[in-house]
């Protein structure tokens, strides 16, 4: 088994940047005894959401010129825990998510059920932690394994006024059948 860890990244200056040693130890704990490579994306011309997409569709093109089994992806300022890959992967499923803290509500996290307008009803807190949920799901894209065969089969993020492009992949994944599960005892670290 082989992991790709993508880091998506806007900007040669984000903010992100100081975080870079932290969120990298972290997932090199997590990943002791896994083979694995760490690719953090060239920096992105595109401010914002769009460069986010841009970012993430680097990661996947490298995910599969590399013949990886998987791509996690973790956000710039997002401290996996260890045990997280074994859960994600223990999934057993297309798509696995972990859950971070909203970084405006750090009492609640940023998951719940997408609706086919794309729209993601959250759910409380105590309706997450340590459960594993199914169905519509979403958690953002913050700690995210995915099977290399979801991005075979042509998902990708894209850019949309309006929508983020989390919604849209995960939509785009489970709308073409794929299966995906929150975890919502990968209760990962979402640096300030």
């Amino acid at each position: 088994m082989s992991v790709l860890v993508g880091i998506p990244n806007l900007a040669d200056n984000d903010r992100f940047r100081g975080y870079r040693e932290d969120v990298l130890r972290h997932i090199e704990a997590a990943l002791a005894a896994v083979n694995h490579e760490v690719l953090i994306s060239p920096s992105q011309g595109k401010p914002g959401i769009e460069g986010i997409a841009d970012a993430q569709n680097v990661l996947i093109d490298r995910a599969l010129e590399g013949g990886f089994d998987f791509l996690w992806i973790v956000q710039a300022d997002v401290e996996v825990p260890l045990g997280a890959f074994e859960k994600l992967s223990g999934l057993d499923v297309d798509v696995a998510q972990g859950v971070v803290p909203r970084h405006d509500d750090k009492s609640a996290f940023i998951c719940g059920f997408m609706d086919a307008d794309k729209k993601v009803w959250y759910l409380p807190r105590n309706a997450v932690q340590g459960m594993v949920l199914s169905g519509w799901v979403f958690a953002g894209m913050s700690c995210t394994l995915v099977k290399c065969r979801v991005l075979e089969a042509g998902v990708r993020f894209k850019y949309a006024r309006g929508t983020g492009e989390d919604i849209l992949f995960m939509f785009d994944v489970q709308s073409s059948g794929f299966v995906a599960k929150v975890h919502g005892g990968v209760m990962c670290g979402h640096l300030p």
